[in-house]
């Protein structure tokens, strides 16, 4: 309890004044010096408001999508030509990312050490990818000769940051379908060799996987690396170092706690689940709620989030009160 003000009262038998002290909680101003401050590495009411945008845009196109859907379509057009400026722009498109990737390239190229890679920025996809791989190889080296600064929260850190990238996930996917299309056209030539068949080149010609320029990139550099080894068995030794944990969460817990996102120097991003933007959607509408999640789930961010709404409302309503009075 805090005081807030004082309250006087006349007693008209006893004839008699009389001077009280306001009271009131102090459990919103606890609240409110609980909530992050201003600049902080993670604000949950930032990431909501990104979180509600996301969401409309997302309705929006989905909106537009069943419009388009229901649209019949022309029969007499047929195929759209494509514009002479439709093609000018895409090919402008195509040889600025082409020029981003070798500027990135040249940059990825002078730096050696986990600090100076951490520290750089790429413009493309591909050139992320790199970064990345580059990371991931040189802190799994460190860690095979027993560096220093060699740790398996590094190695694990890396490549958690590194498979949550869509573009690498995207990629790693293509180049895996790829193979396994390669190895099931290998096993119909042997069998087809073995009946005296011949293989229709035609039908397989349709079947040929076409890989983005990220996927390209990434199976190049499957093949690159150093005197140490190459970037593809550093990615198998750090999922294997992974796979071979035999409580992965206790280790994160122990180990890294804190090195999870958003905490992690690789991987800032942190997205709200469904029944956290429930839970944010009742706050923002004053409505009550219980939540009822194990250990480690995303229970904080709701709590802190409560605490910024309410120092921004705390501050509005005695702004608006000191106002008044004067």
């Amino acid at each position: 309890m805090y005081k807030d003000g004082i309250a006087k009262t006349f007693d008209k038998e006893l004839r008699k004044s009389s001077i009280t002290v306001k009271r009131k909680s102090s459990i919103p101003i606890i609240l409110r010096d609980m909530a992050p401050p201003e600049g902080s590495l993670f604000d949950p009411v930032k990431k909501w408001e990104e979180e509600k945008e996301k969401r409309r845009l997302k309705n929006l196109s989905d909106a537009k999508a069943v419009t388009d859907a229901k649209k019949k379509p022309d029969k007499k057009s047929g195929k759209k030509k494509v514009k002479a400026a439709d093609a000018i722009r895409e090919a402008n498109a195509t040889e600025k990312d082409n020029k981003d990737h070798r500027k990135d390239l040249e940059k990825l190229s002078n730096l050696r050490t986990l600090r100076a890679l951490r520290e750089s920025g790429c413009e493309t996809g591909a050139g992320r990818i790199n970064r990345m791989l580059k990371m991931l190889h040189i802190a799994v080296c460190d860690l095979k000769m027993g560096s220093v600064s060699g740790s398996e929260p590094e190695v694990l850190d890396i490549l958690w940051a590194l498979e949550e990238m869509p573009v690498f996930r995207s990629a790693d996917e293509l180049l895996k379908a790829e193979k396994s299309l390669k190895k099931e056209k290998e096993k119909k030539e042997k069998k087809d060799k073995k009946d005296g068949k011949k293989s229709k080149k035609d039908a397989d010609e349709k079947k040929k996987i076409e890989l983005t320029p990220e996927a390209s990139t990434l199976k190049n550099l499957y093949k690159d690396g150093d005197a140490r080894g190459n970037y593809k068995d550093s990615l198998k030794y750090a999922r294997k170092l992974m796979s071979n944990k035999d409580d992965l969460i206790s280790f994160q817990l122990t180990k890294m706690p804190d090195r999870l996102p958003p905490l992690s120097v690789y991987n800032r991003r942190f997205q709200l689940e469904d029944w956290q933007c429930d839970i944010l959607q009742a706050i923002d509408e004053r409505r009550s709620a219980v939540v009822c999640a194990p250990t480690s789930s995303g229970k904080t961010i709701l709590s802190t989030y409560t605490c910024k709404w309410l120092r921004i409302r705390f501050y509005s309503f005695f702004r608006a009160r000191f106002l008044c009075g004067r």
